[in-house]
């Protein structure tokens, strides 16, 4: 997948090569961005996702936690973060965290989504939870 565009910024090439299933490649061009750049929020968050592809949870987890850290304001950072949690077991955390993304934005529906799979995977119950449940 060529670079089409000079301008474009590494990050935005490598969440392109996310997006096409090429995790390797974006964790090639961010890991020194991240060295070069520790504050860059979207490049964590870049990063945790093709760490979650290759389901290196434990290194996503650590890239999704820094850009919770960077940007506290981001409903999409707490929620990445939760769903990582969530895969790694962490039922308890991974619900505060998502809770956590429902208070910076309360119509962010992923949220809410990752809450009713632990929901279900607590009870075993797919039938929906009520509004009420989630914050």
């Amino acid at each position: 997948m060529p670079v089409t565009d000079p301008t474009e910024s590494p990050v935005d090439v490598a969440k392109r090569f996310v997006r096409h299933r090429q995790p390797l490649l974006a964790i090639e061009l961010l890991e020194p961005w991240v060295e070069e750049y520790p504050e860059d929020a979207a490049a964590w968050s870049t990063l945790a996702a093709a760490r979650y592809e290759l389901d290196n949870l434990p290194e996503a987890r650590i890239a999704a936690a820094r850009a919770v850290d960077l940007r506290p304001d981001s409903a999409r950072n707490w929620c990445n973060l939760g769903m990582i949690l969530r895969k790694l077991g962490n039922l308890y955390e991974a619900e505060r965290v998502l809770h956590r993304a429902l208070v910076v934005d309360s119509s962010y529906d992923r949220a809410r989504t990752e809450l009713r799979k632990i929901h279900e995977l607590r009870t075993g119950d797919r039938s929906p939870i009520s509004e009420d449940d989630f914050v």
